[in-house]
């Protein structure tokens, strides 16, 4: 009998270790300075891990766990609410520089990312991310703002046609000397105000067809090499008057700055890790904060480009559009953005739990390589917990209300 229990409880223990965590989480508020930093980090190594789409901004921590490092360092798991900004990703501008959206634009979501932070330098590494997006309802629109702009399908024809004919005058206006092609629409809508009014947002990319003579039909004219040629976005509109007839055509353009290419032994993030820290100098980081100027100050409207790249090496020919926005050599982004189409439902329920998971163990400091080590060794990451974590202090505060949008609260039944 005295077996039998022994047998019972051995068990039970085995239970209990099995369904205990094997990672060290810490669950910190959502509101401690060192969770805030660590966020707005994460989304900026995010935004810039990207090649297309919008900038992201940060709303709220919705929740977060960590786990303690070495030298002042830790693994932050964080599920972020964001909101897209107009500001595109080539930009290479920090999301705290981007304008949010008008609510009836509005694209919201959450993103879970695990970052590597460290409190005493500032230095950071960005492991993985994964982000759920969608449009506001549309009946919510239609409720606070009837009158606002309706979202249209990018692939509708009037608005592949808004964007060749705002391109074609932009192509007609600008003191540039080479023609510019359409990428891909990015935006679309539609309102009646006199008439039909369209509106979309579009990326354009330089050809080597010089303006002079004219070219009749600019879609067969070669890219300039993405090292070289001018890449920007625009936003136009064709509006058609009721009243007399007229057209009414506008166009806006900028350019993005030409930022250094990007290869699998580069990242656009910092590159300290666990363990590595030390091996910072400050030479690098005076290099990081020359080149982070360097992004932010080349962002210009098409009347400043007049210069002549007729030398240039013309790229492959290419379709009117679906043009890869970036090198096809450049690394592979650590994480995924994904857009889905507007929901009535509560759409936070809807969005699926990703895996974002890279090993079963966590690398001891020992591990992680001393000072004198030539190439410190990398951490396996565990990956990112199901359900709400024991904060007590998450989700934390607001930073931005949208009218219509209601973010995810506190899970009753919490999980870690």
């Amino acid at each position: 009998m005295s077996l039998l229990i022994s047998f019972l409880i051995g068990i039970q223990m085995l239970h209990l270790v099995a369904a205990s965590s094997p990672f060290p989480f810490l669950y910190p508020s959502c509101n401690s300075l060192v969770v805030k930093a660590a966020a707005e980090v994460a989304l900026d190594k995010l935004n810039a891990d990207r090649s297309e789409g919008y900038i992201l901004a940060l709303q709220r921590i919705y929740d977060a766990r960590e786990i303690p490092q070495r030298n002042g360092g830790s693994l932050f798991y964080l599920t972020l609410d964001v909101l897209e900004t107009e500001c595109y990703v080539l930009t290479g501008k920090q999301w705290k520089e981007c304008k949010i959206r008008n609510m009836h634009e509005t694209i919201y979501g959450q993103c879970k990312v695990i970052i590597h932070f460290n409190r005493n330098s500032d230095r950071s590494h960005l492991y993985s991310y994964h982000c759920d997006l969608r449009p506001l309802c549309s009946l919510v629109i239609l409720g606070l703002c009837p009158d606002c702009p309706t979202p249209g399908n990018l692939t509708d024809a009037k608005y592949q046609q808004t964007a060749l004919e705002t391109l074609a005058k932009f192509n007609a206006e600008n003191e540039h000397n080479h023609y510019f092609v359409l990428v891909n629409v990015t935006k679309a809508s539609s309102q009646w105000v006199i008439g039909s009014s369209y509106f979309v947002e579009y990326t354009i990319w330089e050809t080597s067809c010089r303006k002079s003579p004219p070219v009749s039909d600019i879609t067969r004219c070669p890219l300039l090499p993405v090292e070289t040629a001018e890449r920007g976005l625009c936003k136009g509109s064709v509006m058609i008057s009721e009243v007399d007839k007229n057209k009414f055509v506008t166009v806006k353009c900028e350019f993005f700055p030409h930022l250094p290419p990007v290869t699998g032994e580069q990242t656009p993030q910092s590159e300290s890790r666990p363990g590595q820290e030390e091996h910072q100098d400050d030479g690098e980081r005076h290099r990081d904060e020359n080149q982070h100027h360097h992004h932010h100050s080349h962002l210009h409207h098409h009347k400043h480009h007049g210069q002549d790249q007729e030398d240039q090496k013309p790229h492959q020919p290419h379709p009117t559009a679906g043009i890869q926005e970036t090198p096809s050599k450049q690394k592979k982004p650590v994480g995924e953005v994904i857009i889905h189409p507007s929901s009535s439902k509560n759409p936070f329920l809807e969005m699926q739990e990703p895996n974002l998971t890279s090993g079963p163990t966590l690398a001891s400091p020992e591990q992680e390589g001393g000072p004198h080590s030539a190439k410190p060794a990398q951490p396996t990451i565990p990956p990112f917990p199901r359900g709400f974590s024991k904060s007590a202090q998450c989700p934390g505060d607001t930073a931005v209300e949208i009218p219509g949008l209601q973010l995810p609260s506190r899970p009753q039944a919490e999980t870690s």
